[in-house]
């Protein structure tokens, strides 16, 4: 339970539409909210039609008079009411300010709040409603509505009761002047007897919006942060002017894409995001998408702490301790890891990634087939990211390369863009085994696509895959005749196909190795990838330009000194290792040379095309210049 407090030092800042909004829009996203009307002066919440009870239920007023008359703490259940009737994911209680009939003024008056904590012990009555609140309605979160002002139900409300306060004003000088000592109390709970640590937000609210030539608002907001203490405001609700107003419809409800409900809804997410007993909260955390890490780790706090909250908010939820794992992993810390994840399993949690840590662990303990499940379940998981995919392919690789024909059944697979198909297909070409599989789902995918949808990235993966195989008639079809929309094409386009033509005509096509040369950028060198540098090399080879094929091979040799990584080499058209690339370097210097070879990709699929390499010369007819 995270109770969060909604104080404004003067009304008409829009406080409890604030508080109404945010409480809606946490339960549409399936919290349990309770809003209390603690604002017993001038009682709101109830005047919003989407708010009233069907009878007339008791709250605050009668709740306190009971105890003072009793001196037991009431049920607290008899003063809370549920809405209902309200369309959202999670339940939404209210318990209001009280009764409101004619005496209501006068029962509120007999109460001596002073006395109260003075002789009747006030401060465990509280104590005791927070306690119930917990325990009868499980509440995620409680919504308290302050009264304005300096007073003693101000004090239970911004000191007692909340985890956090929403502080609601209008940059001027009498807002800013009133919430200074409001501020300084709140901060005080740290360093008294209880060590409260009470988080604070700093809302400008109802701020016109209008041109603001004169800097009026910029200032009067600087002059907010240094009396208040504030970096910058964490959240601002512009004035909004609409008649639905008059109505008190919740726009975070009714109105959900307007611009004020845009402002609740951010709202919303800024003043929960310290509650790590919020699971989503606490899976953000654990994501890194929170930039200021130091909001749970600062101070007191230290990370072991902040992730031990996090345990034991959520201990029984499975993802939550699976995040925790991969958290503690990412700190180096294995054993804890391998023992959180061993819970997670035990709770009944498994996505891909936990499939997926199975088959290798499977995999490394000699168990083939039960890898192989693993790691199809995961492949079928319609969670599976991009991630999980090519971790799958890169473990299918090793020990089933046929099994690769599952991914047409991936639902994770279809949901992606068409790059990352493309990219996914690409990592295939490391194993010339698994070649025809990556051709096969390639080709899948593109008739699941109208002709219109196809990507050039597509285009790329299927050459590459088809002049692997010596398909180089098709390779030259995915394009069709090149030559009549040359300039249509980029680099690498009519680099492929001009590999496919060498290899269908058994003569290297000058032209299009020459249209390669001449898209190359000029100021673009120092910045191109070894694979780049190599078809660079060959396509000079190609037009007779000795000279500066040698130079860019060179380039080549020194990217790929300082690159140790996987990647393509045009060479034999597969991913290789660094190793294996640096070899197919050496064979583009012979070839340099002028000794008799050709690239790898013309001659490795047996005896049949070796027998012919013959009549595929080494380089074409063409003038050679030293």
């Amino acid at each position: 339970m995270y109770t969060i407090t909604f104080y404004s030092y003067r009304g008409g800042v829009g406080r409890t539409l604030a508080l109404v909004n945010v409480g809606v829009e946490l339960a549409k996203r399936g919290r349990t909210v309770l809003l209390v009307d603690f604002d017993l002066e001038a009682p709101g919440l109830e005047a919003f039609p989407d708010l009233k009870s069907r009878a007339q239920v008791p709250g605050i007023v009668e709740y306190v008079t009971r105890y003072v008359e009793t001196g037991s703490a009431p049920n607290a259940s008899e003063y809370i009411f549920a809405c209902s009737e309200l369309a959202s994911a999670g339940p939404l209680w209210v318990m209001p300010s009280g009764v409101q009939d004619r005496t209501y003024s006068a029962r509120l008056h007999a109460i001596d709040w002073q006395k109260l904590y003075s002789e009747n012990d006030g401060y465990l009555l509280f104590e005791d409603l927070k306690a119930q609140w917990e325990s009868q309605l499980k509440p995620d979160y409680v919504l308290i509505d302050s009264r304005t002002g300096h007073t003693d139900v101000g004090g239970i409300c911004t000191r007692q009761l909340p985890d956090a306060v929403v502080l609601c004003f209008l940059p001027n000088e009498e807002n800013t002047r009133g919430l200074e000592r409001i501020v300084n109390d709140i901060r005080q709970q740290s360093e008294g007897p209880l060590q409260r640590q009470i988080d604070t937000f700093f809302v400008p609210s109802n701020v016109p919006h209008l041109d603001d030539e004169q800097n009026i608002l910029s200032r009067r907001l600087a002059a907010a942060k240094r009396q208040l203490g504030f970096d910058e405001p964490d959240c601002v609700i512009n004035r909004y002017d609409s008649l639905s107003l008059l109505d008190n419809v919740i726009f975070t409800l009714k109105r959900n894409r307007t611009r004020l409900a845009r402002e609740y809804q951010r709202l919303s997410a800024v003043i929960t995001r310290n509650n790590l007993g919020d699971r989503d909260v606490a899976l953000r955390f654990l994501s890194g998408q929170f930039l200021d890490i130091s909001r749970f780790v600062g101070g007191p706090e230290s990370m072991d702490s902040t992730l031990q909250k996090i345990r034991s908010n959520h201990s029984r939820d499975g993802e939550v301790v699976h995040a925790l794992a991969i958290f503690e992993r990412r700190l180096g810390r294995e054993k804890e890891a391998k023992a959180l994840l061993a819970e997670a399993g035990a709770l009944g949690f498994r996505n891909a990634e936990t499939m997926l840590d199975a088959a290798y662990q499977a995999h490394e303990d000699g168990r083939r087939q039960s890898a192989l499940a693993s790691v199809r379940e995961a492949i079928g998981h319609p969670d599976a990211t991009y991630f999980d995919l090519n971790r799958a392919i890169r473990l299918l690789l090793q020990i089933d390369i046929e099994s690769l024909e599952c991914l047409k059944e991936s639902p994770a697979l279809l949901a992606l863009g068409q790059p990352e198909q493309a990219s996914l297909c690409d990592e295939m070409l490391a194993e010339r085994a698994a070649v025809p599989f990556a051709e096969e789902i390639l080709r899948y995918l593109l008739d699941r696509r109208p002709q219109a949808e196809r990507t050039d990235r597509f285009n790329t993966s299927l050459m590459l895959c088809l002049i692997e195989q010596q398909k180089f008639q098709e390779a030259m079809q995915v394009l069709g005749d090149i030559r009549v929309k040359l300039t249509k094409f980029g680099m690498p386009d009519v680099f492929n196909f001009a590999m496919a033509e060498w290899g269908a005509t058994g003569r290297a096509p000058v032209d299009l190795f020459q249209r390669v040369i001449e898209l190359t950028p000029d100021n673009a060198t120092p910045g191109f990838g070894k694979n780049l540098c190599q078809c660079l090399a060959i396509a000079h080879w190609a037009v007779g330009k000795l000279d500066v094929a040698e130079l860019w091979l060179r380039r080549a040799e020194h990217v790929a000194g300082d690159d140790a990584s996987q990647s393509f080499s045009g060479w034999r058209y597969l991913q290789v290792t660094a190793d294996e690339f640096i070899s197919d370097l050496a064979s583009v210097r012979k070839m340099i040379a002028g000794v008799k070879t050709l690239p790898a990709v013309f001659l490795h699929h047996g005896p049949i095309v070796e027998a012919e390499s013959e009549k595929i010369r080494s380089r074409p007819e063409a003038k050679v210049s030293k």
